[in-house]
């Protein structure tokens, strides 16, 4: 996404941002998806899915990995000092 993250950074990291930004969605591109999500009568039934440039898509094998996403949990919320909640 085109946002002004990175903006205010110097060295390699934000010559990276630079040219990566040139590749991005604008924001208002990022939450066309968001906003027929939450508007469209066509997808208030829909539940579950995941979505692409406001179409039905097929997450990443990596995306879909249980045990990734129990790592993930496990860390988080052991930065951010939260209880188990067992998941």
């Amino acid at each position: 996404m085109n946002t002004r993250f990175g903006d205010g950074g110097h060295g390699a990291l934000s010559a990276v941002f630079s040219i990566a930004k040139n590749f991005a969605l604008t924001p208002e591109q990022g939450a066309k998806t968001i906003v027929y999500l939450a508007s469209s009568p066509e997808v208030a039934n829909v539940s579950g899915e995941y979505f692409i440039k406001c179409a039905r898509a097929t997450p990443t094998k990596n995306a879909q990995d249980d045990n990734a996403a129990r790592r993930l949990w496990e860390e988080t919320a052991r930065l951010a000092r939260l209880e188990k909640t067992g998941i």
